[in-house]
């Protein structure tokens, strides 16, 4: 039976049959016509003066994109010298929406010590952080590519995008005053931690191997028709290794696109370095973005700080918004 006539008619009464194609028709007409509204100029001027930069508009699209080239980092390649024009750049860009003013989408190219305080400011700004990634292989400086996203006026994504460039540049201006390592003193090679306190802390039942600590949380999905679980994968992990005043934690948090925000404002609040954002998997359901993580302290403190943030992640608690690192 056709859709566009989903009960029988009474004798007598003739029915309309709207053609499924049109239906199609429709629908493509209104998402076209919405994907190409203009980005005024009023607005365009505005985004040029917040970002520094000066973008160009693509009419077509009603999309307004500017680029930022990281023209003050040597790039090399493969041991070559590539130029910023290749796509070794930032950039952002900026339509009109339906249901909010405007839509942003974007990706920063970092070195490795802005990542983290570039997501921190990202999320306090109010944009998203979506993906976090190598930019290449065999580069040097190593490259990650970080990307955003955010809804609201052309003003506020505008002015949330400069933030984060603005704290690209704090960090170089300050690069020279500090270390580059995550933290210090060393973590020495022979591990040996207790896993005891740590069990109880983060309400697990971990392993100890060769002196490291491992612990892990399961999830389920449907993939290609098939549940999946904690050995296939599907795991929030940790490990622990060092001593137990001198500990370094890794692992992986899973979580579903919508409470990732959630999740990165809380590894940040608690000075966790957040190492990459990727997919594990393709068409799972429900489908789950893993954050690796990385942080040092004494095995009783990153235990506590770990457990802080699993709690945000269940609703236990939520990050302080006026908490800084």
């Amino acid at each position: 039976m056709s859709m566009s006539a989903p009960f029988p008619p009474r004798r007598g009464e003739t029915v309309k049959r709207v053609p499924e194609f049109s239906k199609f028709a429709v629908a493509m007409i209104f998402f076209a016509n919405a994907a190409t509204a203009a980005v005024p100029q009023q607005a365009r001027a505005l985004i040029d003066h917040l970002t520094g930069g000066r973008g160009t508009y693509a009419a077509d699209d009603g999309v307004y994109r500017v680029i930022f080239p990281r023209e003050e980092a040597t790039i090399v390649q493969d041991y070559q010298n590539l130029s910023p024009n290749l796509g070794l750049n930032s950039w952002v860009a900026f339509t009109s929406a339906i249901h909010h003013d405007a839509i942003l989408t974007g990706q920063f190219l970092l070195l490795e010590d802005e990542v983290n305080p570039v997501i921190t400011v990202a999320l306090d700004a109010g944009l998203d952080v979506t993906g976090l990634a190598a930019s290449s292989l065999f580069e040097g400086p190593r490259l990650q590519t970080l990307d955003v996203t955010g809804t609201g006026t052309f003003e506020g994504l505008a002015s949330a995008f400069r933030k984060s460039l603005d704290e690209i540049r704090r960090v170089r201006r300050t690069a020279a005053l500090r270390l580059t390592k995550f933290a210090v003193p060393a973590v020495p090679l022979e591990s040996a931690i207790d896993g005891s306190p740590l069990d109880t802390i983060l309400s697990m039942r971990g392993v100890v191997i060769s002196g490291v600590y491992k612990a892990a949380i399961g999830s389920r999905a449907v993939l290609h028709g098939e549940l999946i679980g904690r050995e296939m994968g599907m795991s929030t992990w940790v490990s622990f290794a060092g001593t137990n005043d001198h500990a370094v934690a890794h692992g992986e948090f899973a979580e579903t696109p919508d409470g990732l925000k959630t999740l990165l404002k809380a590894l940040r609040s608690k000075g966790i370095n957040i190492i990459s954002i990727r997919n594990h998997t393709l068409g799972e359901h429900p489908q789950f973005v893993f954050v690796h993580f990385w942080g040092q302290d004494s095995a009783l403190e990153l235990a506590k700080k770990i457990r802080y943030v699993l709690d945000t992640q269940v609703g236990a608690m939520a990050p302080n918004p006026r908490e800084k690192i």
